[in-house]
């Protein structure tokens, strides 16, 4: 673990300007899992470097990405697809999400896109309980794509305004 820890300090202290070569002899290096774990213990903002360890850890990222099999980049498809499909709603929960989770209020209002536009980005951030049907939204996989897709559009953004 003492190696994932420093292979984790070196990428937030130098995460930006490592390049994929240096990246594969960090992966040859340390197992993903637990550089993953110390990246998450570190408990500081997560540069691009990081988002691609955990992103690369957590697996495929939807069914037309896989990192063992395509690399590193994302496909513009990804965004496509949130251009596509994802909006933002204002809402409120059925009285039955009670019966998922006790803390729901059905009374407070939400605003966010919903599990089944997620879905069509990303089936794994949206698990479906198999006995009631309802649709819930893994937050931690949605916070790992959502920073892998504002990476590539600030990258974006910075090709656009610099040539």
């Amino acid at each position: 673990m003492r190696n994932a820890i420093i292979a984790a300090n070196l990428l937030y202290e130098a995460g930006d300007i490592l390049s994929d070569e240096n990246m594969k002899e960090i992966y040859d290096c340390v197992e993903i899992n637990k550089l993953a774990q110390a990246i998450l213990n570190r408990g500081t903002k997560f540069n691009t470097r990081d988002i691609e360890v955990l992103v690369k850890a957590a697996g495929a990222m939807d069914d037309d990405h896989d990192f063992e099999r395509d690399g590193h980049r994302w496909t513009n498809d990804v965004l496509n697809k949130y251009a596509e499909h994802v909006y933002n709603y204002q809402y409120t929960y059925k009285p039955e999400a009670q019966q998922i989770d006790p803390n729901i209020d059905p009374q407070e209002e939400h605003v966010g896109p919903m599990a089944q536009d997620l879905e069509q980005v990303n089936p794994a951030v949206v698990h479906e309980d198999p006995k009631t049907g309802y649709k819930t939204v893994d937050t931690g996989r949605l916070a790992l794509m959502n920073a892998g897709a504002i990476a590539d559009l600030a990258r974006e953004i910075k090709e656009l305004k610099h040539g």
